[in-house]
């Protein structure tokens, strides 16, 4: 097995934590975690992919290891999308794959949209396209519904309750089914904890919420919309959209019209898998970005 190794870049004005497998393969296969994870969630994936492809997990700003920038503002999607575009310079690539979960992915689609140039291929987890998901939280009591925890965080004050007691509420809400079921051990539960536990991240994490202008509609706001154009959220980089369709948060009407926005997209469900694909369904997640980037790699001329 590939052994996963650790390392920093010093990215100007912050300081990028990552994990990483292939050092010393060409191409570049960048894996963004989202909330509330970091790098870890991406640890059978590393191995696999580094097989054949440098595999780059980082933890993005604000968790974990890496810098924790002060104010709501240093967590805008500017920033997040030029984090993204940093590490990969700082990698030497001006061109590459992007794999991206949850807020990774919310992250992934903007890079795609305003860089396309940069991305060879997007792979997206249980990640709504940003229009889409907009419509859905103006227009859809399902998705409002199951997107009040978004309004919740961007709460102050809250991140207390989040971790007492071993962070049980947390937990709670994220990986207690996990454990019960054998998909995740204590020793990946302690990981998280030690992570959600370093000084100022779990406030940090929660101010992407903060920053965001996407928000569940109240009662009186349904239908009002957050004034976007469907034409500035056209993709045109080959995608792959892998989907747990128990997704909690993330109703499957997220997939609807998708087409509309991706000219070369594949979309594979899986009906048993909830939004933490990574956990309940690693090898195929492996399995199915390998394929993916194999299968972009026989394009190129030549190959």
């Amino acid at each position: 097995m590939t052994t996963i190794t650790h390392d920093t870049a010093h990215l100007g004005d912050i300081n990028l934590h990552y994990a990483e497998c292939g050092a010393g393969n060409d191409e570049l296969v960048l894996l963004l975690h989202g909330f509330p994870e970091f790098w870890y969630t991406w640890k059978q994936q590393l191995p696999a992919i580094g097989a054949k492809y440098h595999a780059v997990a980082p933890d993005m700003r604000g968790y974990n290891l890496s810098d924790k920038p002060d104010g709501i503002a240093a967590y805008r999607i500017k920033h997040l999308v030029g984090d993204v575009l940093k590490l990969a310079d700082h990698l030497g690539k001006d061109s590459f794959y992007l794999a991206a979960h949850d807020w990774g992915a919310g992250v992934a689609w903007a890079v795609a949209i305003a860089y396309p140039e940069r991305i060879k291929g997007l792979i997206i987890l249980n990640g709504p396209h940003p229009y889409i998901f907009s419509e859905l939280l103006s227009n859809n009591e399902q998705q409002i519904a199951q997107s009040q925890y978004m309004a919740y965080f961007r709460n102050e004050g809250i991140e207390g309750k989040m971790l007492a007691n071993d962070a049980e509420w947390l937990m709670d809400w994220t990986f207690k089914a996990h454990l019960a079921r054998g998909q995740m051990t204590e020793e990946d539960r302690q990981a998280y904890l030690m992570a959600w536990n370093r000084e100022g991240a779990l406030q940090s994490m929660l101010n992407y919420y903060r920053a965001s202008t996407l928000t569940p509609a109240k009662p009186d706001e349904m239908g009002r919309g957050f004034g976007l154009d469907p034409a500035d959220f056209k993709v045109s980089v080959p995608t792959l959209v892998i989907w747990g369709e128990k997704d909690h948060a993330l109703i499957a009407e997220n997939l609807d019209g998708l087409d509309d926005f991706v000219a070369d997209l594949k979309v594979i469900r899986l009906p048993d898998v909830t939004h933490w694909v990574t956990h309940e369904a690693p090898e195929i997640v492996s399995a199915e970005i390998i394929a993916f980037i194999d299968g972009l790699e026989r394009r190129k001329p030549g190959a």
